[in-house]
């Protein structure tokens, strides 16, 4: 994963975090405001779920250990600064609604703006507790990250949260910490020897602890950076390191760019693995096409008519989301079956529709029986169709691209309204609303927490 080239990784990394330094340097408003969306957008994401059950309990269960000063907006109670990004990154993880990088197949920001959140939450007692520092540590970390993920391929039977991003997590702490260059890359080297490996098991059967996957990444990210500021170093022959190089499936590259990743990456409108939307959006307008003649709301939704319902879409999707039976909301989030069948049982793929109601319902059942997936190499784009009889015919819809891709940008309205949708029932309508001023709008040496 390393590249072995004429220079020494650690030299690439220090050549390449400098020019993202000197970017944020030159007046570029489309960066800044890049970045302060995708600070919100994953915020928001994080902070939407603080009061499910499972990760009260989780908050509680870190506060009998290590009881914290401050207490961030949406927590129950107070924690250290490791335990709210664990908490924060886990509840980022729970309707799967957070942003992402294609190329990388994962989600840089889910393991670097819990830490901007966390680390930010003293104003002015702590280091990295304004606008700038956290944006320069979310650029620089986002960055990493994406070129990380373009270089490791997750092997069989292993998901990509909390691999790449412990170095993400790592970076992230180091700058918002304010530990020095030469610890950055310190904490980074480090990053690459503390890997953690995450199976594809906890999804597969829809067990919880997979929530904690990008949050132990950033608790041990906060970790490798206070070892790097205290001087315990990283190797310095990451490109020949055997262990590194047999996960390579194509070297990293950490050559400057005319574009940043962050301004490529995707954004999510609906719940669930990316790779899902594609499929959801095409059995939408199969049922809005198509649908005219079927019971949608019958108890059972038989659709004798419909005979058996074909998914035709990128083999990496099914590799990931081949779940036929999913019986719990993580299965679910990675269940192609579920996103058709509940596409064409409710017209839509919301929130609720992860339910437990939602997904005993008898009609969603027998749809997602029906749904038979094929994998059909197409070139490297993501796409979805959904083919079916209707009319006494062969029907079938296409989707070749989604709102929220790069190349299909959608207008910051659309991304505020998803954040107040899922701040305002945990924070209420005027704490909403000044934190998104804020953080859009505030000078970059205001606080990164509205002061209250």
């Amino acid at each position: 994963m390393v590249k072995a080239s004429g220079q020494p990784f650690r030299h690439q990394l220090a050549a390449f975090l400098t020019d993202l330094r000197q970017r944020l340097v030159e007046p570029d408003p489309l960066l800044q405001r890049q970045l302060r969306l995708v600070l919100l957008d994953t915020a928001a994401t994080a902070i939407a779920n603080l009061s499910a059950p499972e990760l009260v309990a989780l908050q509680r269960q870190h506060s009998r250990l290590s009881p914290g000063e401050q207490r961030l907006p949406g927590f129950c109670t107070a924690l250290t600064p490791a335990g709210s990004a664990l908490v924060l990154a886990a509840s980022a993880c729970w309707d799967e609604l957070v942003e992402g990088y294609a190329p990388a197949h994962g989600r840089p920001a889910l393991h670097a703006v819990p830490l901007c959140l966390s680390l930010g939450s003293a104003p002015g007692k702590r280091l990295g507790s304004n606008l700038n520092r956290s944006l320069e540590a979310l650029l620089l970390a986002y960055e990493l990250g994406a070129r990380l993920g373009e270089s490791y391929r997750v092997p069989p039977g292993e998901h990509v949260d909390g691999t790449w991003g412990t170095a993400v997590a790592a970076l992230t702490a180091a700058v918002l910490l304010d530990i020095g260059a030469s610890a950055e890359l310190e904490a980074v080297s480090a990053a690459l020897c503390q890997m953690s490996r995450s199976l594809f098991a906890a999804v597969q059967e829809g067990a919880s602890c997979r929530l904690l996957y990008p949050g132990l990444a950033a608790s041990r990210g906060l970790d490798l950076a206070l070892g790097a500021a205290a001087g315990l170093r990283g190797p310095e022959a990451l490109d020949r390191d055997p262990v590194l190089l047999a996960l390579e499936a194509m070297p990293i590259d950490l050559a400057p760019r005319p574009t940043l990743a962050i301004s490529c990456g995707y954004v999510k409108l609906l719940p669930g693995a990316r790779h899902l939307h594609y499929a959801a959006e095409a059995a939408r307008l199969w049922r809005q096409r198509f649908g005219d003649g079927f019971d949608w709301q019958s108890a059972a939704a038989p659709q004798d008519g419909m005979g058996p319902i074909q998914l035709r879409t990128y083999p990496e999707a099914i590799q990931y989301c081949g779940q036929s039976s999913p019986t719990n909301r993580i299965q679910a989030q990675f269940s192609l079956p579920f996103a058709v069948a509940a596409s064409l049982r409710w017209g839509e793929l919301g929130r609720q529709c992860f339910s437990s109601q939602a997904l005993d319902d008898p009609g969603l059942q027998a749809l997602m029986r029906r749904t038979q997936l094929v994998a059909v190499p197409d070139g490297e784009g993501r796409w979805a169709e959904v083919v079916a009889d209707a009319e006494g015919a062969q029907q079938s819809a296409r989707v070749d691209g989604l709102p929220g891709d790069p190349d299909r940008p959608i207008a910051e309205a659309l991304r505020l309204e998803k954040a107040r949708a899922l701040l305002q029932p945990v924070l209420g309508e005027a704490a909403t609303a000044r934190l998104i001023h804020h953080w859009l709008d505030a000078d970059g040496s205001a606080p990164l927490w509205p002061l209250s």
